[in-house]
């Protein structure tokens, strides 16, 4: 948002910012000595007259650039209209800045100062001019002009987004444009559609593109009709790479379809610019991501043999480094584009050999298959998939403990590969791929001894994965070993606890899934050791949601279900009571950090504890939507939703809600189980006669 004109104006520079200013002129206007004297350049001495000329045509500092004053600055057009002036007319300026004569070239400088916005578009085209004297001064007078980047028709939440954008780093201007993109209802679409014409920095110029085309299409054939409208008036006529290619994105809007057609020719358009090098604006990586983001929309569309083959036509474009080729596998696992992960193995096999994030995309594309389908493989692609995820596991090795291998190595390369391993066990994990994981951390578990924090780290997450996938015993066993060392060598707890691993968790979460695996059992004896197991996992940890569910689940007499439900009552207590002392926190005038991240997990925690077992449903509902206010899209949260309303028995909003939460992170068995919970009460529902 632009700043009334006072406000731009900060008080007389200080002598560093002077000499700032003085080479960031001679930075714009640099010296030309292979140019002859009275041809298009003046003199020296002209030079430093026309710094100076310039330097007191009114400049004021805003964050650490330059800008004009408000009176040459500010234009009577909005931007969000198209191109006002006349083509000629700012072309003809744009010329008369390599005029031989310096009066010109000052006169027509000042001119296009006053047109502002209006002779943006001709400006940033003449950056690239081929007079070397004319592209530094567009260059100087694209990034000297200021851009009301809201305007007085933008939700709060945008002008927010946009306030002092001019003043931010390129990094914290990225920033601005993923919150303007995760804005509801397209809140931000004018805006985002504001920076791809008059962003300076072309890089973010497309971000800001692609920002927009990432988004989901509405269903509704108006409001996409009115988002293309919007985007068409906000170009006008710029001829930016960014620009023409949401004009495309436009006309997808309105037929309400990805065109693959229309897509495929943009990009060999601007595939031919970089190979043929003619156009300076259109590289490889800014062609590469566009190439990536219509894949991603034409899978998202069904399309998969469109993204597929638009994706295998420009495989070269990916660099063959590591990194690249990661985040290229990355991507096409994501997007269930799985052929394109061997392709890039067959074209770049070297690579593939060396790192084991690599081998494994090629192991689970493999186990996916044709179909994209790694749930239900078959029988030759699991044993292929297999043999490729077992030669990723044997990269780097770590050297058994106590051996001849470890000794002749230092403890911080062990703690490297250690450390690497883990990693690739958690990737491994959060994609669903739960039997490589397991072999990472088990070898982690086996390599290091006992008391070494990085093998305690493998067990505690081993545990959290096993705990996930409902295997009870198999937590037990994992933890069992640290715990059990921490009762016995005070000195071990300490350094456990130095390296952020609560010992008292450790011990509450082994006993939870030891009641849990107990309770399973049928016998009242283990019925018995289930009560009495949970309740100390209580003791050790008494805010734990979870525990308390399982102990109300857990069959027992009179007595322990008085005592359940005198703890499901004292917890929702104390939920509620953090709410109000956070909310009250708020209105202080002391700053308190992530107080809505707080607020939202307190709502959460009191939600899932009364859904699950008993007190105010509607309540916790309540509660629930509130904390999903606060946090968006948070899948743990939208997972409690969905529960809140099956215990109400809205089934039909149940599975909507649990839906998302599954979309949003596919690979988590609790929120896959409870999907499924959901499913089948809704199909009984409808499989009832009506009355």
């Amino acid at each position: 948002m632009m700043t009334p004109c006072n406000a731009f104006v900060s008080p007389p520079p200080s002598e560093s910012q002077r000499q700032t200013a003085s080479e960031a002129m001679l930075t714009n206007f640099p010296m030309n000595p292979a140019r002859p004297l009275g041809a298009k350049r003046a003199s020296g001495r002209r030079n430093l007259l026309a710094l100076i000329v310039v330097t007191v045509c009114s400049f004021g500092f805003v964050g650490n650039r330059f800008q004009p004053s408000c009176a040459v600055a500010q234009s009577p057009t909005s931007p969000l209209l198209g191109r006002m002036s006349p083509d000629a007319d700012v072309r003809g300026l744009i010329e008369q800045l390599g005029h031989p004569s310096y009066a010109m070239r000052v006169r027509a400088r000042e001119n296009l100062e006053r047109m502002g916005l209006q002779a943006f578009d001709d400006l940033h085209e003449a950056q690239y001019h081929p007079d070397s004297e004319i592209a530094m001064t567009a260059r100087y007078l694209v990034g000297s002009l200021m851009v009301s980047w809201s305007t007085d028709t933008d939700p709060p939440a945008v002008r927010e987004a946009l306030d002092e954008y001019g003043a931010q780093s390129d990094a914290e201007r990225q920033n601005r444009m993923d919150r303007l993109a995760e804005l509801p209802a397209r809140q931000g679409l004018a805006a985002l559609a504001r920076l791809v014409r008059f962003e300076t920095s072309l890089r973010l110029s497309r971000e800001a593109a692609l920002a927009i085309m990432r988004g989901p299409m509405s269903e509704d054939g108006a409001v996409r009709r009115a988002e293309a409208s919007t985007i068409r008036e906000v170009l006008g006529q710029n001829t930016r790479q960014a620009a023409d290619w949401l004009r495309v994105y436009a006309d997808d809007l309105e037929q309400g379809e990805y065109a693959a057609d229309a897509w495929r020719k943009l990009i060999a358009q601007q595939r031919l610019a970089v190979d043929e090098g003619n156009d300076s604006a259109a590289t490889r990586p800014a062609v590469l991501e566009l190439v990536r983001v219509c894949a991603t929309r034409a899978a998202r569309a069904g399309q998969i043999d469109q993204a597929l083959a638009v994706a295998s036509e420009h495989l070269d474009l990916i660099p063959p480094r590591s990194d690249e080729l990661m985040d290229a596998c990355s991507w096409a696992i994501d997007n269930k584009l799985h052929p394109l992960v061997l392709k890039l193995r067959a074209r770049h096999p070297a690579p593939f050999t060396r790192h084991p994030i690599l081998l494994y995309g090629a192991a689970e594309a493999t186990l996916a298959g044709e179909m994209g389908n790694t749930i239900s493989p078959t029988e030759a692609a699991t044993k292929a998939a297999d043999e490729l995820a077992l030669a990723a596991a044997a990269i780097d090795p770590l050297p058994m403990h106590g051996t001849e291998a470890a000794e002749a190595m230092s403890p911080k390369a062990i703690e490297e590969i250690a450390q690497r391993h883990r990693e690739t066990g958690r990737s491994l994990q959060s994609r669903g791929l739960f039997r490589w994981a397991e072999r990472e951390y088990r070898h982690i578990i086996n390599s290091l001894p006992i008391d070494a924090i990085l093998a305690a780290n493998a067990r505690a997450e081993l545990a959290v994965m096993f705990g996930e996938l409902n295997r009870h015993q198999e937590v037990v066993d994992a933890l069992e070993p640290i715990v059990d060392r921490t009762d016995k060598d005070q000195a071990y707890a300490r350094r456990l606890q130095s390296q952020a691993l609560n010992v008292a968790k450790l011990k509450s979460t082994m006993m939870y899934h030891k009641g849990l695996a107990a309770a399973t059992q049928r016998a009242d004896q283990d019925a018995a050791t289930a009560r009495e197991t949970l309740l100390a996992a209580l003791e050790l940890e008494p805010d734990n949601v979870d525990i308390l569910i399982a102990m109300y689940r857990t069959q027992g007499d009179e007595e322990w279900q008085k005592l359940v439900r005198r703890r499901i009552q004292s917890l929702a207590l104390m939920f509620d009571n953090q709410i109000e002392a956070i909310k009250l926190q708020s209105q202080a005038r002391v700053r308190f950090p992530d107080l809505g991240a707080r607020l939202a997990q307190g709502y959460n925690q009191y939600a899932w504890l009364i859904c699950n077992t008993e007190g105010d449903k509607k309540k916790a509902l309540q509660y629930s939507l509130k904390s999903l206010e606060l946090t968006p899209d948070n899948p743990a949260q939208l997972d409690t939703c969905g529960r809140c309303y099956f215990a109400l028995g809205d089934y039909e909003s149940a599975v909507r809600v649990q839906r998302r939460a599954v979309k949003i992170e596919p690979h988590s068995p609790p929120l896959q189980r409870q999907l499924e919970e959901f499913e089948a009460a809704l199909a009984v529902k409808n499989a009832q006669p009506k009355p």
